[in-house]
């Protein structure tokens, strides 16, 4: 977990300056994840390792493909669920998620869009409800960078409540 700490520092940077996840350290946090899971837990730790993280992405594909995440988002979701075994890796996205929530609607409240967004989510839900199909949250680029939440922040944080034992 401590590896991954270490990763999720330098996504924090990136995801803060430049809001996007290279993906090369994407793939060196796959490849270490690889790696660490092999020397530590044995070659047989690497079908349960791919697994959660084609679950991970997966379950987070259509959050991205509505907009709500981004797609470093989603592969950094993904790559650290394999540094945390078994039920570990869904108690680090459950926190993760809570953290990124509360930081949004915290957001959300200091710059008085709060009732604003909770009208626009009703009328979404409404129109997925009637037409059965999810759409693409539309806002531009910069929209997006100034009331979004960076996941890479939440993640460290629910990392470090793992390194700390809380699951």
């Amino acid at each position: 977990m401590l590896i991954m700490t270490v990763f999720l520092a330098a996504a924090c940077i990136f995801d803060y300056l430049f809001h996007k996840i290279p993906n090369a350290l994407t793939v060196a946090m796959f490849i270490a994840s690889v790696i660490y899971g092999c020397v530590f837990s044995g070659p047989e730790y690497l079908p349960g390792l791919l697994c959660r993280m084609i679950l991970t992405g997966a379950v987070f594909y259509p959050i991205f493909k509505i907009g709500a995440l981004g797609a470093g988002d989603v592969k950094l979701l993904s790559v650290c669920s394999g540094f945390v075994p078994g039920t570990g890796s869904l108690y680090f996205i459950f926190f993760a998620m809570v953290i990124a929530s509360a930081v949004g609607v915290i957001g959300l409240l200091l710059r008085k869009e709060f009732v604003k967004r909770i009208g626009r989510l009703a009328l979404y839900i409404e129109k997925f409800i009637m037409t059965g199909k999810p759409e693409r949250y539309h806002c531009s680029r910069e929209a997006a960078v100034k009331s979004g939440v960076t996941m890479a922040g939440p993640m460290l944080i629910s990392a470090l409540m793992g390194i700390g034992g809380l699951y």
